[in-house]
């Protein structure tokens, strides 16, 4: 027997073995498939139920939790009403909105009267910037403190110059 002969027979042997052992393997596979897919369907149910019993239990939760500001923030609002310093600043904002108001009355006045409106100022209301004008205000204050402090050192080089220390 050649070799090519020998490596024909091998072949053919091995292939005998592959299709006796084929059937099995599809069946293996497919049952692997199915059950794959079951696996996948039940995950997916019980993915749906622990969702609907997360959202029974929480959406209410939720809501409870978002309604639980209300109060504390009602009180800082009353608290922080209560101080000088944001009653002041309301004022500023308040004649601000009043000027507003007042500018257009006058603009509407004019038009409607058939005068030239653009004799009335124009008024702006700006931004609420409660932050931005606290440190507008920290930054002026803290100017005049480093002012102060450099004429103190200023005066206390001029008296050393001077001998008048």
């Amino acid at each position: 027997m050649t070799n090519l002969e020998a490596l024909n027979a091998k072949v053919a042997k091995l292939r005998a073995t592959a299709e006796k052992h084929a059937s099995p393997l599809a069946e293996a596979e497919a049952e692997l498939a199915a059950a794959q897919e079951a696996e996948h369907a039940r995950q997916e149910e019980r993915s749906k139920a622990y969702d609907a019993r997360v959202y029974d239990e929480r959406h209410q939760a939720a809501d409870d939790a978002r309604k639980s500001a209300d109060e504390p923030r009602a009180r800082f609002e009353r608290l922080v009403a209560e101080q000088p310093w944001f009653q002041a600043w309301a004022e500023v904002r308040a004649a601000r909105y009043r000027a507003w108001d007042i500018s257009v009355e006058a603009q509407n006045a004019a038009v409607n009267a058939g005068e030239d409106y653009s004799a009335v100022p124009n008024v702006t209301i700006g931004e609420a910037d409660l932050i931005g004008d606290l440190t507008q205000l920290a930054d002026e204050r803290a100017r005049e403190i480093a002012t102060a402090e450099a004429d103190q050192r200023r005066a206390a080089r001029e008296a050393f110059i001077t001998g008048a220390d």
